[in-house]
């Protein structure tokens, strides 16, 4: 009877333990530092919409509303404002370890800038550059000024994309977005062409 005990305790402890690495547990726990404008209440409001069938949307800090496009296991994708996203996705070291990748992207003049972040799944932060090498900035944004004209061009895309689908097939290039800029002299700064 006690080794029965002793397996059945083992057993729930290692339940317990996989339970806790899904993604929406992780997402759960996460501290208001990863993403400020969601409270405690909003993850688990989102969550909780999941589970009933309902539209996964809250009222963030902001008072606007967020949706989560997407929520499994292993990947979030969140719609925090009409200019700003957070994906999260649970990746596994080549030890066993989960960590947890976050892409944060704001766009601003219809550019979508991103940083990312890992933490370890009690979200202490790790170092980036020990998991992921930053690409030369000319790959994914590209800035000429003409000087007979005075404007500034930008071309860019988005550096960072996740596949969430589990193949390996390659990514479809990103649209390249350009921006033209004129200096304004009353403003004395770049403004967005109409």
């Amino acid at each position: 009877m006690k080794k029965i005990s002793i397996f059945l305790c083992f057993l729930c402890f290692l339940c317990d333990m996989t339970h806790a690495q899904s993604l929406k547990d992780l997402l759960l726990k996460m501290p208001q530092e990863v993403c400020p404008s969601f409270s405690e209440y909003n993850l688990l409001e989102i969550v909780d919409n999941q589970k009933n069938g309902k539209p996964m949307q809250t009222r963030n800090q902001f008072r606007t509303v967020s949706t989560m496009q997407e929520l499994t296991d292993d990947y979030a994708h969140l719609i925090l404002t009409k200019n700003s996203e957070k994906e999260l996705k649970l990746l596994t070291k080549n030890d066993g370890t989960p960590i947890i990748m976050v892409i944060s992207t704001v766009i601003c003049d219809s550019l979508a800038d991103s940083s990312v972040a890992f933490y370890d799944t009690s979200w202490q932060p790790l170092r980036t550059l020990d998991y992921y090498t930053l690409p030369p900035v000319d790959t994914f944004r590209h800035v000429t000024i003409d000087k007979a004209t005075n404007q500034l061009t930008v071309s860019s895309r988005h550096a960072f994309r996740l596949r969430t689908d589990g193949s390996d097939k390659p990514l479809p290039p990103q649209p390249v977005i350009t921006n033209t800029f004129r200096w304004s002299t009353e403003e004395n700064r770049f403004i967005l062409n109409d």
